[in-house]
């Protein structure tokens, strides 16, 4: 769908709190904007989890694998020896630690509690599930020719044989003999001790002097009083 009703852009847009306002321009703008993109996007351990720390790229999500389009781009790419190729390099990247870690930072479950106490939230992902448009293209769907061709491609012997190379790809091989390399598990032993991996909230408690717990706070001194002088007798 390549052009979305102008309520489905509002109600995505206008998430009220400042949790929900909050997102940087370098990941709003490296979001999927086709299906091929979302199917890409899924597969990729380094970054499949933001949908699941920002509600709002939640309901994108969520609007974009309920579509027909994105049925037939998933077809697809099950039978694309480089979709498994991409997923296995990801999944031993010690960045993927990070794009999971982030959804224990407290600072995503207030987004969720704010967006779930939020209409605009509710009606948003109501209008994804029940728009009527939607619903019209999944019942025109199994006339659509793409949707045909997928399925006559499951039965192409010769997209079988494609797969059957994905196991001698560089990418595959090296993601395989990953765990032979020590440097593999200093650099996930470092992923997991960078305080940036668990967001932002929880990134600030773990910080060098942040985050320990406190000293105990220096009592007060008591005044000093004269020690009056006694002569010794004699």
């Amino acid at each position: 769908m390549k052009t979305r009703p102008l309520i489905l852009i509002l109600a995505m847009t206008g998430l009220s709190g400042n949790a929900l306002a909050t997102e940087s321009g370098s990941s709003a703008s490296a979001m999927p904007t086709n299906s091929e993109e979302w199917v890409r996007y899924l597969s990729d351990f380094t970054r499949n989890a933001e949908m699941m720390a920002d509600p709002k790229k939640f309901v994108a999500a969520v609007a974009a694998v309920s579509e027909p389009g994105f049925l037939i781009a998933a077809t697809n790419a099950i039978l694309d020896p480089n979709l498994y190729a991409q997923s296995m390099s990801t999944l031993a990247d010690p960045k993927a630690y990070s794009n999971y870690a982030r959804m224990f930072d407290p600072a995503t479950a207030m987004n969720w509690m704010a967006a779930l106490a939020d209409p605009q939230f509710i009606n948003a992902m109501s209008y994804v599930l029940t728009d009527p448009g939607k619903l019209l293209r999944w019942a025109m769907a199994p006339m659509d020719p793409k949707v045909v061709n997928a399925g006559l491609n499951l039965l192409n012997p010769n997209a079988y044989l494609r797969l059957g190379s994905a196991a001698l790809d560089p990418r595959v091989m090296n993601a395989a003999t990953a765990p032979l390399n020590p440097a593999w598990y200093g650099a996930w032993a470092g992923a997991a001790a960078n305080p940036q991996s668990y967001g932002s909230t929880m990134g600030g408690w773990m910080a060098p002097n942040m985050g320990m717990a406190p000293m105990m706070p220096t009592l007060p001194t008591l005044p000093g009083f004269p020690v009056p002088y006694y002569p010794m007798p004699r």
